[in-house]
């Protein structure tokens, strides 16, 4: 059976693994930097609905459920929310995402302080390497903390006019088939593997969002080689994570992808530089890619793991 196919500095204090890290304030502006809480859900809401959001709608309360996930929020008088910001720890690669302040307190430095707040929280988890996508405007925000660019991530998107025909089953030696639950820990084994993080939560929590949707490629021996995870989104189907030992694996994925979601537009981000072989494989199928947003790191270096390749990241962590 399908898988789930019935539906200024800050400081860590002594206990920030557990809780979190100290509040900061603005006596100036009487804005205070302190953790997220249940009770701030309803105002974040209402704070992306004025900021420019360009993360995916559920991936804040996806992510929120990742084991460790913080979040910090800038609360202005008033109990306005002037900003925020997550720190999503994933072992050795943290990632800082949804970095928001709202226009009218801008200048102030929030963005540096809501960025360190992250950066300090997923250091005291373990992370050696901290990830994110600047947009152009934040860039030198994140230069000025001592960030620095890795790549720029390529969206591509297939419109419905152009789908090749579905490859066979099995292809030498290779079989595509559905994700089952039976599968996953194995599958975990190879995205960490590949991806250098564990990436376990996340997956899991997508798969349960969209049920039925995985595909997992194995060689003659039984060994996943390559999976994909296709999901509905916008006007588009996302495919993501999509990861592939070679360019002729990911072209049985994509093909078998292809084929099963109908007319609907087909949108993959791509996070690797000009020559990860994702790029060819999705431009011989036809897509059209646009440089996004810049990839960038923070902490030693983080030379990609000896394992397969990732040809489309998780749409949970494109932000």
């Amino acid at each position: 059976m399908p898988l789930f196919a019935r539906k200024k500095d800050l400081e860590v204090d002594e206990t920030g693994a557990r809780s979190g890290l100290r509040d900061v304030a603005w006596p100036e502006s009487g804005v205070r930097i302190r953790q997220m809480d249940d009770a701030d859900l309803g105002r974040i809401l209402e704070l992306r609905s004025v900021v420019r959001w360009s993360a995916d709608p559920r991936a804040f309360d996806l992510l929120r459920g990742v084991r460790d996930a913080r979040w910090a929020v800038a609360e202005a008088p008033g109990a306005v929310l002037a900003g925020m910001v997550g720190a999503v720890p994933l072992g050795s690669i943290g990632v800082l995402c949804h970095l928001a302040v709202r226009d009218g307190y801008r200048g102030l430095g929030l963005g540096a302080a809501l960025s360190s707040w992250a950066v300090a929280y997923l250091k005291s988890r373990g992370a050696k390497t901290v990830r994110l996508y600047a947009t152009r405007q934040a860039e030198g925000l994140y230069r000025s903390l001592g960030f620095r660019a890795s790549a720029a991530r390529t969206v591509y998107r297939l419109e419905e006019a152009s789908r090749p025909p579905g490859p066979p089953r099995r292809a030498d030696g290779y079989e595509v088939g559905t994700l089952t639950f039976a599968g996953l820990p194995e599958l975990y084994g190879v995205d960490r593997w590949g991806y250098g993080a564990d990436r376990s939560h996340l997956v899991f929590a997508t798969l349960r969002l969209h049920p039925g949707n995985g595909l997992v490629a194995r060689d003659s021996s039984g060994r996943i080689k390559g999976y994909l995870i296709r999901s509905a989104g916008g006007d588009a189907i996302r495919l993501g994570p999509f990861v592939a030992a070679t360019p002729y694996v990911a072209r049985l994925l994509l093909a078998r992808a292809l084929g099963e979601t109908g007319p609907s537009p087909v949108r993959v981000i791509v996070p690797g530089p000009e020559d990860c072989p994702a790029h060819a494989v999705l431009r011989e199928f036809g897509f059209r890619g646009r440089k996004d947003r810049l990839l960038m790191e923070l902490g030693g270096p983080n030379d990609p793991p000896a394992g397969l390749v990732h040809y489309g990241t998780t749409p949970y962590l494109a932000t």
